[in-house]
């Protein structure tokens, strides 16, 4: 056999070789993230969904003090309003 034959032969063999085992880290890599995959979102979801949850709460709790806030004001506004109306006995 012609040794340039043979070294092709052989530079071949371990091409096809590398070839086929980093197929095969990939397709281990992939179907291990896969597997990894939902297991780390599915905590993350629901840390999201009551994270949300709380921050609803809070804006419907800002909401509800800022309401009576403002009627205090209006309140405020209102006997400063009735005040100057009222006209100042004499003494």
């Amino acid at each position: 056999m012609d040794p340039d034959v043979a070294n092709f032969a052989v530079v071949a063999v371990i091409i096809v070789g590398m070839v086929a085992s980093l197929s095969g880290i990939t397709v281990w890599l992939v179907r291990g993230v896969q597997r990894k995959a939902p297991q780390r979102e599915l905590p993350n979801v629901l840390q999201m969904e009551q994270r949300f949850d709380q921050l609803q709460q809070s804006v419907d709790a800002i909401a509800v003090e800022v309401e009576r806030i403002a009627e205090a004001q209006r309140f405020s506004a209102k006997l400063l309003a009735d005040r100057r109306e009222t006209p100042a006995l004499p003494r």
